[in-house]
């Protein structure tokens, strides 16, 4: 194989990244040079694409799509376009929530022209009910996922212990005050209702709510992600399982505490206007104790076993006609019916001894 023919193989070896083409490699291989970037940002990129087929057809060359066939079976949804241009180095990228120019310094007054072309459909995102946002990372690029979660009409009386109650007042008064800053901590033991009750709190929200996995967690200061909160101020952004997030300093070598301070109560707060509600699972002993300062903390609340009495009622509540002898969680009395899997573990030696 000659060299010649090595070197397209790499060239195209790289035209791709983990989604689809990566516009930047396609127009740096088309024209031979890197491109500068105009970024409109939100847009009805839908829309926005349609009108410049229709009214600019002339000026098309090639058009790339993506496509994922929706899991609701109602057709496709497009989630990539890319617009090749006749006789100007110029590319359009539409995605989800914006639109890339990519173009020469030359070609600056064509960037414009096609700045104003798709200018009118920039759009104030709304939220809708029942949804999050999921924070990905897709080409070096934070962007957000809108995704619906499941609906969850929550009688908390009947779901939780009597003191959760003004808990929940407080969090959804604070949640719901616009360019306000704190942090909201929720833990205890697995199953005992902490993501039942973010589904609950999430539909009640004004505001719109960032879903940050524990792994992305640790760059939420960084400039990618700083960037897209400038894009979404005044928002809830929620860590699951935070136990990594949260850790005391004094005990591990953790940035995400430093990067949760500022977030929650520092300079970044008051340009920002986050909030952060964090779930994890052990004790409130185990996090920073920075993380609990008056004025930084908005709530914080442990999830516990119901009650007998309380199991009890939600039990009957849910159909069982089982006697309950045993604090019980939400996830136990729930699913009672259904077989237990887990393994008991035997101690031997001197322990099993003084326990004998």
């Amino acid at each position: 194989m000659e060299n010649k023919d090595l070197h397209q193989i790499a060239l195209h070896a790289n035209l791709c990244d983990d989604y689809y083409i990566d516009p930047k490699a396609l127009y740096l291989q088309t024209h031979g040079k890197m491109p500068s970037i105009s970024s409109i940002f939100p847009l009805d990129f839908s829309k926005a694409f349609e009108w410049f087929k229709k009214n600019r057809a002339e000026w098309i060359e090639d058009i790339y799509t993506y496509r994922n066939y929706k899991r609701s079976g109602k057709g496709y949804e497009t989630e990539r376009i890319i617009v090749l241009l006749k006789n100007a180095p110029v590319m359009l990228f539409f995605a989800p929530d914006y639109v890339d120019i990519l173009h020469g310094e030359n070609d600056l007054a064509l960037a414009e022209e096609l700045t104003a072309n798709v200018k009118p459909f920039r759009q104030k995102q709304k939220r809708k009910a029942h949804e999050i946002n999921l924070v990905v990372q897709s080409g070096g690029t934070l962007r957000l996922r809108s995704m619906e979660i499941k609906r969850t009409k929550l009688d908390l009386g009947l779901y939780y212990e009597p003191d959760f109650e003004d808990i929940d007042r407080v969090i959804l008064k604070r949640l719901n005050t616009s360019k306000d800053k704190g942090l909201v901590l929720l833990h205890g033991k697995p199953g005992t209702g902490k993501t039942t009750y973010l589904r609950h709190l999430t539909g009640r929200l004004k505001k719109r709510v960032l879903f940050v996995s524990p792994a992305l967690a640790q760059e939420i200061t960084g400039p990618s992600f700083i960037e897209l909160l400038i894009s979404y101020p005044n928002s809830v952004l929620v860590i699951e399982d935070a136990e990594n997030v949260l850790a005391d300093r004094a005990q591990t070598e953790n940035s995400s505490v430093s990067n949760l301070l500022n977030l929650s109560d520092g300079l970044l707060a008051d340009c920002l206007n986050v909030q952060v509600v964090c779930t994890f699972n052990g004790a409130l002993s185990r996090i920073d104790s920075a993380l609990l300062r008056k004025g930084r903390l908005i709530a914080q609340y442990e999830f516990r076993e119901l009650s007998i009495p309380k199991a009890q009622r939600l039990s009957a509540h849910l159909g069982f006609d089982t006697l309950i002898d045993r604090p019980m969680s939400i996830a136990e009395i729930a699913n009672q019916h259904e077989r237990n899997f887990e393994v008991k573990k035997v101690q031997i030696g001197f322990r099993a001894a003084l326990q004998s």
